[in-house]
């Protein structure tokens, strides 16, 4: 059975949850929505999404973008800023896989990575 990035991450997430539902002996937790437990970035429902709302003049530059994102592994072959607050990286990771990969232009952090099947 293959799954979608989007139905890995919404498992990951409610796989916290499932395990005290079915009788562990921790205390029950209420369950959170889904929006409030959800890995900060990106969902595809949301146009709003965000990478930072640190102004420009605190960015990295691009080639220094380009530099932490290839020492991690990826061939970048088209480097862009995406709806004008992400870093974006076209190209391959470590493994050779097709990706498509945001960052967070501020602290580099990486925030949403989509991989090609």
């Amino acid at each position: 059975m293959k799954f979608s990035t989007t139905q890995l991450v919404s498992l990951l997430v409610l796989l916290p949850g499932l395990a005290l539902a079915q009788g562990s002996t921790a205390a029950k937790a209420p369950m959170k929505p889904l929006a409030a437990s959800a890995p900060a970035g990106f969902s595809r429902e949301k146009v709003s999404d965000i990478c930072t709302t640190a102004p420009r003049s605190e960015w990295l530059t691009q080639d220094e973008m380009k530099l932490l994102a290839e020492h991690r592994g990826y061939r970048i072959k088209t480097f862009k800023v995406a709806r004008g607050d992400c870093y974006e990286v076209y190209g391959f990771d470590r493994e050779g896989r097709i990706v498509e990969a945001y960052f967070n232009p501020a602290t580099s952090r990486l925030v949403r990575q989509n991989i090609a099947k």
